[in-house]
């Protein structure tokens, strides 16, 4: 059966209510515009569209963008060289664009590998390319300004180095070096200014000598650029690996798993933070345990929680994904009010309301779907949902949960990226 006729046959027997599902009679989103991810494997790109009419503004191959999505930035080859362009993704404008070296690309974080590569206040790229010669393995990295105002600095080291995050001055570039073993790691902190690799690993003040393993998954910059948490999934259970920029450790905080050893269940972490960085959030859309972490007092966590989740019917979602969409890591599966007091996080069948003052649930969302994005409008008025199963995004308020508007006749969009008005 198609996925079109099973989200037919779902939105035919479903019975609406205020907080559910809407009707055809309900109007198309509002005059907001949205970036989202659609599309299958290879051919994944971002799209940008009129949330009023559905329309299709532009596309664009995946990239990274500014943080305030002022600018979006791609690599193309040529048949001699490389080109870095940054356009305004609103317009489709081309704002600066630099030759750089064939063979470097923005490198890639987690599945399902949407590229990264910028500094927390959008003034610093990183580039990455891997080649192997000589029976060793060779990482390089280009860094420079975003203006893309002038070359880039190219660092070449041996060794199998993968990026982590770069240092809102640029200075401080963090890698992720891989070891022999599988999923063994170090964090490795380069300076770009003195061309230098530390000698000492990154590692958490309170074991030094405890080897770190596992696999990335969520992440999230702290809006002040003082921090990058990392969820990472292990088979001795998933932690946050919480890292200060700027400084040469780290933290690693344990996050609550039903069995340490169960990596579909660890991969469905999703991670957010509060609008200035006071609180971050760690929710498990399978488990619906809640951690509440305060940079500002790391390692510790403030707080944790659970809450009781609806299990999503096997029969409706059965198919409807690959095993690693099934199992990868949601892009936004956590979602902020603008006031703080409202944590928004996918419940199984969709979306749960959750008082960030007490941890526990407040109400539920769109149930009966396949929720696999959420996204706050940059206005904090309206809440944006994804749905896979019926290839919509739901426009929902997020005080009720009702549903104002949709956009339909999507091509699977996983992903709600940014949704500003316009």
């Amino acid at each position: 059966m198609s996925r079109r006729l099973i989200a037919a046959l779902v939105l035919t027997a479903a019975v609406f209510t205020a907080c559910g599902r809407p009707s055809s009679a309900v109007p198309p989103a509002g005059d907001y515009r949205l970036f989202l991810v659609e599309g299958d494997g290879n051919g994944a790109q971002l799209t940008v569209r009129d949330a009023a009419k559905g329309t299709l503004e532009r596309v664009l191959p995946l990239g990274v963008p500014a943080p305030d999505w002022s600018r979006y930035y791609t690599v193309s080859a040529t048949s001699t060289t490389g080109r870095l362009s940054a356009v305004d993704p609103a317009t489709g404008r081309a704002v600066a664009q630099l030759a750089i070296p064939s063979g470097f690309t923005l490198p890639t974080l987690t599945y399902p590998q949407l590229p990264g590569g910028i500094s927390p206040n959008g003034a610093w790229l990183t580039l990455s390319m891997q080649t192997f010669a000589g029976g060793a393995r060779h990482s390089d990295f280009l860094v420079g300004p975003s203006s893309l105002a002038r070359p880039f600095t190219r660092l070449s080291l041996t060794g199998d180095f993968s990026f982590d995050a770069i240092s809102n001055d640029g200075q401080n570039l963090y890698l992720i070096e891989t070891m022999g073993d599988p999923g063994h790691y170090q964090v490795r902190l380069y300076n770009v200014a003195s061309r230098n690799l530390v000698e000492q690993p990154i590692f958490d003040k309170r074991e030094p000598n405890e080897p770190m393993n596992g696999i990335r998954g969520d992440s999230v910059f702290t809006p002040d650029g003082n921090f990058v948490l990392t969820v990472y999934a292990r088979d001795s259970g998933p932690l946050i690996h919480a890292l200060p920029l700027g400084q040469p450790y780290a933290w690693c905080v344990d996050l609550p798993s039903s069995q340490a050893s169960n990596m579909e269940e660890q991969f469905q972490w999703s991670i957010t933070s509060n609008r200035d960085g006071s609180s971050v959030y760690a929710v498990n859309a399978v488990t619906g345990r809640i951690s509440e972490i305060t940079p500002a007092r790391l390692p510790d966590v403030h707080r944790t929680g659970q809450v009781s989740l609806i299990a999503a019917p096997a029969p409706l979602v059965a198919g409807l994904f690959t095993d690693a969409e099934a199992k990868g890591v949601h892009v936004n599966g956590a979602a902020l009010s603008a006031d703080g007091q409202t944590l928004f996080a996918l419940d199984n069948a969709g979306i749960v309301a959750i008082d960030t003052a007490t941890l526990k649930t407040r109400a539920r969302y769109l149930g009966g779907g396949a929720v696999m994005s959420i996204r706050m409008s940059t206005d904090g008025r309206w809440l944006f949902a994804a749905d896979v199963e019926t290839e919509q995004i739901f426009k929902l308020d997020p005080r009720t949960g009702k549903v104002a508007a949709h956009v339909a006749g999507l091509a699977n969009p996983w992903a709600i990226l940014w949704a500003e008005p316009k």
